[in-house]
């Protein structure tokens, strides 16, 4: 009887240090993840033919330091080509930086607007020391903000655009923070980042998934003072009050698009929604380019009353 207990102990601590650890890596991983490099980047969009080097470097443009709320430099870079006040705000995705953006700044320059791109917090050129999916990052979208606001005009109209956790910033800066802007494009947010979190551990063990899921929980809340569970869109996507463009597409492997699907449920007031069928993870855009934009144009003008260039149906 007190070797079964001895073992049962032994078992159970060993269980315990498994999990903890399994815990803890698992918050080191979300919270420094890889980032990639700004020359991969730029040889992946020009390979791609998504972006021109020569051709953006013409571009007017303000390349500035915004301070953060939390003392470290946001870079953000101001483009206007376009004699307008009306600006588009864009937020990249996790482990891109602002040159990721450049797409989109074709798109909406195109679409005659101007553009605002930055590094999120801890990528790029953006200081920062851990990435936060959102719960920080929503508080330097504001700083943008204000800057765009302080410093290219009193009657400045914008919109904001994101993709995955750009996307997720977007919504809980519109949900939480301001009511400031005309308009807002997300694309490919998840709804909770519990959920996707589970989504992700459950790919290698439905039956050890929650366990490593509050150890993370733990591990985040001691070392970066957030709560995974205090990142989640559709706790809030119903206080935003301006009109909602949900894009995302229907084959995404990381972030089901049912996520997407929950938050333009749970949103109230003017709201859109598109799924398209070819893409991957935030490939609506590169797979759809031209739906993307007659999608994004219409919705522009519908909502916003903004006059676009060149609005084409394809």
């Amino acid at each position: 009887m007190n070797n079964f207990i001895k073992w049962l102990g032994a078992l159970f601590v060993s269980a315990a240090v498994l999990f903890i650890s399994l815990g803890y890596f698992a918050s080191s991983q979300i919270m420094f993840f890889k980032l990639r490099d700004v020359e991969i980047v730029k040889r992946r969009e020009t390979r791609a033919k998504r972006m021109n080097l020569e051709e953006y470097d013409k571009l007017p443009k303000d390349i500035v330091n915004v301070r953060s709320k939390f003392s470290y430099n946001i870079s953000a870079t101001f483009i206007y080509p376009n004699d307008t006040n009306k600006w588009i705000v864009i937020c990249h995705g996790v482990s891109e930086n602002k040159l990721s953006s450049t797409k989109y700044v074709n798109l909406f320059t195109g679409l005659g607007f101007n553009c605002v791109v930055y590094d999120a917090r801890r990528h790029g050129d953006s200081g920062g020391v851990d990435s936060t999916y959102g719960f920080y990052e929503k508080f330097d979208l504001e700083a943008v903000i204000d800057y765009l606001l302080d410093n290219y005009g009193d009657d400045i109209e914008f919109g904001v655009h994101g993709e995955s956790m750009g996307a997720a910033t977007t919504l809980l800066y519109a949900g939480e923070l301001s009511n400031k802007a005309k308009f807002y494009i997300s694309d490919a947010s998840f709804a909770k980042f519990s959920d996707q979190l589970a989504h992700i551990y459950s790919s290698y063990s439905r039956v050890a998934s929650p366990v490593v899921l509050f150890f993370t929980y733990v591990f985040l809340k001691v070392r970066s003072k957030f709560s995974l569970y205090h990142v989640s869109p559709v706790k809030v996507v119903d206080k935003i009050e301006q009109p909602v463009l949900f894009i995302h597409s229907k084959r995404d492997s990381f972030i089901p698009y049912e996520s997407t699907v929950e938050l333009y449920k749970k949103k109230r007031g003017p709201k859109e929604q598109w799924y398209p069928a070819r893409g991957n993870h935030v490939e609506s855009y590169n797979r759809n380019p031209k739906q993307y934009r007659q999608t994004v144009a219409e919705f522009i003008e519908r909502y916003a009353g903004w006059e676009v260039q060149n609005n084409q149906k394809q």
